[in-house]
């Protein structure tokens, strides 16, 4: 993996022109679909999907959750908090109770099983976290974090205008 580049990226790098901001924005990419890879991996050897595993923490973070709450604080539609859910109350890590004042909906709460896990999860995973980070240096991390919260920036201005020209 000697290229910071995948082969996707470089064949459109090589059509649209190989400037500075192109090859970085493909850089980001082929990192974020790397660290992804990595990610789904090391949460596979736990039965846990990266959607599990934050909807686990959300819940573990606030008991008694509704699944349209959860939905709201993941940014993930319904039917996706159900497939979720679903897995989740199937391996026993969270379960659900119904709802005090509402027959339409329930609340949501980690098991004693779903704790432990997560006990055990999260120090492996800060500590895979902190492996991706070494070598970087504090003003290194921070020129990173500025140039990514820019072109964050750029993708709401950009799909701000998209949304003016198309509507």
């Amino acid at each position: 993996m000697n290229n910071t580049v995948g082969i996707k990226q470089e064949l459109l790098l090589s059509r649209i022109g190989d400037d500075e901001s192109a090859r970085l924005v493909m850089t980001v990419l082929t990192t974020a679909r790397r660290i992804d890879a990595a990610c789904a991996e090391l949460l596979a050897q736990h039965d846990l999907s990266e959607g599990r595993l934050a909807a686990l923490l959300a819940i573990s973070a606030e008991p008694d959750i509704t699944p349209r709450t959860l939905g709201d604080r993941l940014e993930v539609t319904s039917a996706t908090v159900t497939g979720l859910l679903d897995r989740l109350d199937r391996d026993r890590l969270v379960e659900r109770s119904p709802h005090e004042t509402d027959r339409r909906t329930h609340m949501l709460r980690v098991t004693a099983v779903g704790e432990w896990l997560l006990s055990r999860l999260v120090p492996v995973y800060a500590d895979w976290l902190d492996r991706l980070g070494a070598g970087i240096d504090a003003d290194e991390r921070s020129g990173v974090a500025l140039a990514l919260a820019e072109m964050q920036r750029n993708l709401t201005v950009q799909r701000s205008l998209t949304t003016v020209v198309d509507g």
